[in-house]
Formats: structure tokens, sequence, C-alpha cells
């Protein structure tokens, strides 16, 4: 069973580590604040560094690496190796194991303020990819302790796509309230959907077996499909039989993004935003769909004491032999969030102290984190921030981040890996949410007369 160890490890952690980063929400001088909400605006205009103008990445895991990989006998186990307890290897483990990855890359992007520098508008161009995976826990006792019965839910949910959003933000009574508002015209790129509907496990003293159905739906630019055929001569397909042939959209969409903040007290700030709210169509041209059911069966597997002293090898490949199903269009909504926030200042506008609820709502969990924050700005062109996070199945973590925006020049970067104890393979060992922010551009025209300093 040599397969699923390594099938597990692999998704749970070797996703693209590295979208919205919490530490930056408070960062009034960032050019990233209007990610999280429209109504949010910078000191200046802004033009960004073509890519490099804006990198954000995040992971989310609800276990560690920890969890899954042990130290024994000056080697790094899997938690199936016998030196590791069941107790051990099963401590963590719930009965939806989640992971998540976000990442956006900003193509194109600048900002300005109108004549009377209180309305801000902003131009910009991303690509991003967004993917999720759940795995039962179920499985891990299977593969761990041998207990047989169903297991439901598993599933790898991926979609890449670009956006281009215009955003406007403008003040209301006496500029005590901003509203804000981004359209984004969207273009698919690839989606793709691997649903383990049923694995029901029967497990026999010499033998045991797997009822399977598995699910695919997929749209990839150009698709083709490699056909093999059995022995009744009907077509089937693998992963490995999916081609790209050409570089196309495959779907077309349309969001918005929502947003106000309010002053309170001169020196208290809320604020309130729903951002990614919206959809992609996805064309049935680029469409793949199928569907494996089958019995597969293994020989040879011991249970002795509660737990798996020998067993077979075995692959997934067995549960991944697709009959094609007829292709169709479809509409998917976003990964869409809900932020937000609350900051009260201190020291003429030079400390801030914030408080940020995050809900993102994503294919199999939907994550809810809370962020305190810590803001230090002794000139306007500087802002320093630490914070803190906690997400729900995911655990706290410690960001940090540096804003400067002189008069030549904006730098940003914020993380949360600071303090984070590394593997050697540079994979966080306790933390189980992973932020990077980086960003750089240059300042365009006067400052809006909403800068409070």
């Amino acid at each position: 069973m040599k397969k699923i160890p390594i099938f597990i490890i692999a998704l749970l952690l070797t996703a693209a580590a590295g979208a919205q980063n919490p530490t930056a929400y408070f960062m009034e001088g960032s050019t990233f604040r209007t990610q999280f909400n429209p109504a949010f605006a910078p000191h200046r205009g802004y033009f960004n560094v073509p890519v490099a103008g804006g990198v954000q990445a995040s992971l989310h895991s609800s276990l560690a690496f920890d969890r899954l990989l042990y130290p024994r006998n000056g080697e790094l186990v899997s938690f199936l190796h016998p030196a590791v307890s069941t107790a051990d290897a099963l401590r963590d483990i719930r009965d939806k194991n989640t992971l998540s990855t976000s990442e956006r890359i900003n193509l194109l992007g600048f900002g300005s303020y109108t004549r009377n520098r209180k309305h801000f508008w902003a131009f910009d161009l991303n690509l991003r990819t967004d993917a999720s995976l759940n795995i039962p826990g179920r499985l891990f006792e299977f593969v761990k302790r041998g207990t047989d019965g169903p297991i439901r839910g598993m599933g790898l949910n991926f979609e890449a796509y670009a956006d281009a959003g215009f955003s406007y933000s403008f003040p209301l009574l006496g500029d005590k309230l901003y509203i804000g508002a981004k359209a984004k015209a969207i273009v698919g790129l690839a989606r793709g959907k691997l649903t383990f509907e049923r694995m029901d496990v029967t497990l026999h003293d010499d033998r045991w077996a797997v009822d399977g159905l598995t699910t695919i739906d997929a749209n990839i630019p150009g698709a083709t499909v490699n056909y093999r055929y059995d022995d009744n001569g009907d077509p089937y397909f693998g992963l490995n039989d999916i081609r790209m042939k050409s570089f196309r959209p495959t779907g077309y969409g349309f969001a918005v993004d929502l947003g106000a903040t309010y002053d309170v007290l001169p020196d208290l700030q809320v604020s309130l935003a729903v951002t990614d709210l919206g959809f992609i169509g996805w064309s049935k041209t680029d469409n793949i769909r199928g569907h494996a059911a089958d019995v597969v069966e293994y020989t040879g597997i011991t249970v002795e004491n509660d737990r798996t002293s020998s067993s077979p090898d075995f692959s997934f490949d067995e549960l991944t032999r697709f009959r094609p199903d007829e292709s169709a269009a479809s509409s998917r909504m976003l990964q869409a969030s809900l932020n937000a926030g609350a900051e009260y200042f201190l020291w003429n506008h030079r400390v801030g102290f914030g408080l940020l609820y995050q809900a993102r709502f994503l294919h199999f969990a939907t994550l809810h984190s809370v962020t305190g924050s810590v803001n230090f700005s002794p000139v306007k062109w500087f802002t320093l921030t630490g914070s803190y996070t906690r997400t729900s199945r995911c655990g706290g973590s410690l960001g940090l981040a540096l804003n400067l925006c002189p008069g030549w020049i904006h730098f940003f970067l914020a993380t949360d890996l600071a303090t984070a104890r590394f593997s050697p393979q540079y994979i966080p060992v306790h933390q189980r949410s992973a932020n990077v922010t980086f960003g750089l551009g240059f300042p365009l025209g006067k400052k809006g007369v909403r800068t409070r300093q």
C-alpha cells in the first residue's frame, strides 16, 4: 500500500505554498488594501511594476507537516511506519482534513486620485489560481489501522483564471463614510474537479476489496483524450490520457467587490466588504467528464494487533479508469470572501490597533479567521505591522509586514513565515497557514486628502 501515503503526503504538503494576506489589511499606504475592500485607497496614486507589482500566495491546511512524517531513530518516516503508534498517527486527524491554496499575480496595475483628491479609481489585471482538497479521516484510519467501512467525500478542486477589474471609491456624509465598488471581467483558463464519491472498503483475513465510484469534470484548453479500450471494445481513459492541444479561454464570467468604511469616532474606523462575488461560465467545447465505477480486490494483507502489518501495493489508478460521459456547459461560483474590520488610532495616528474577521467560502469548507494587529507609522511613508491570526481548523500564526512609500518608490512585503520552524525541505513543521505578499511600484500624483496624518 505504498502509494497511499505518498499520495496523501504529496497532496497535503507539496501544493504551491506560498492571496489575501490579513497582515496587510490595516496598512494604509499599501496598494493591496483595495483587494480586501474597494473603499480603501493608498496614500497616493501608483503604477505597479508588471508581475513584480503584486505577488501573493497563501496556503491553509488542517494538518501540519509533523502529523504526517515523524523522526524515528534518526530517520524521517511516514505515519504508516510501525515505529509510529496508531494513537500518535491519528491524534489530530479530523473527519475532514482540508488543504487550500490561492495565488494571485498582478500583471498590470495602476490607480490615481481625481482632482478633488477624495475620489480614487484603479485598474488591475491579475492571474489567479485556487485549489482545495479534502481527505476524509476514515481513509487515514483505514491505511493505518486497517479499519474497513465506507469512505466518503474525498476530492480535489482547481481553478485558474484571469480577471480585469476597475474600482472606484468616493465619500459620503461629510467624508465619514466611504463607499467602494469594483467590477471584474473574468476569463476562465482551466478548471478540474476530481471526486471519490464512494470508496467502500471490505476487509477480510487474506484479502480486501474497494467498491469505488469516482467522477471527473474538467475544462482544459483544447482538451483531447487518448482513449483506450477494454476487452469488450468499450472506451475508457485515465488522468494521464488527457492532453492540452492549444491554449485558449475555456470560460467567461463576472464578479464584483463591494465595500465601505465608516469613521465612528475621529480615531475609530470600521470597515466591511465582500469580494469575489461572481461566477464563471465554463464552455461545453473543452469539457471532459467521466465516471469510474468498479470493485477492486487485493490479497496478501495481514492485520495484527488492530493494525495492518503487511499489505500489497495499492494505486489510485485502479479507481480512475473513467468511462466517458457527455460533455456539458456549467457555471461555477467563485470563492467569495467576507472581511470585517475595526481599527483604533493613538498618538496622532502613528499607532493603530486593528481587529479583522475574515470568512472565505471554499469548495470543501469555510475558513473563519480573526486577526489582531499593531500598526506603527512614525512617518507618513513608513509603516511596520505585527499581527497574530487564528484560523479555524488551521491554528495560529504570527505575521510581519513592511510598507515603504517615499516619493520615488513603493515597496511592500508581508509574511507569517518569519517565525515558523522549517524542515530541511523548507516546509513549515508545525504551522498550518502560510501567507506571502510582495509588491513593487512607483507612486503617482498628489496624496489624497483622506490620509489622516
